[in-house]
């Protein structure tokens, strides 16, 4: 079985467990509102909000390195086409541990 199934397996029945254990209703004010509900409900859609607004937030450098790995592999194409002799290779520095 590959990790990922495995891992996916063992966090459902954790969310199982969880959400069987606390069943009880909590009552949750946000400003002049009120929401009753289920305990289980409030705290899994508080992850799935913690959720999206990481996914909000990590976008730009997301988008940035996509920008960046099309321009690099941009280049790896154009320097992929150009003759060997035409490429200039950046100078070998020699370490003490090769050879």
């Amino acid at each position: 079985m590959p990790f990922s199934l495995i891992a996916t397996l063992i966090i459902v029945f954790f969310t199982v467990a969880f959400s069987l254990q606390n069943d009880q209703t909590v009552s949750i004010n946000f400003f002049k509102w009120t929401f009753e509900g289920s305990l289980v409900l409030v705290l899994l859609t508080t992850l799935c909000m913690g959720i999206v607004i990481h996914i909000l937030a990590s976008m730009p450098a997301r988008l940035r390195k996509s920008q960046e790995i099309a321009e690099l592999n941009k280049r790896v194409t154009e320097l992929e086409g150009t003759q060997p002799s035409d490429v200039s290779h950046p100078p070998r520095h020699h370490t003490p541990y090769s050879d």
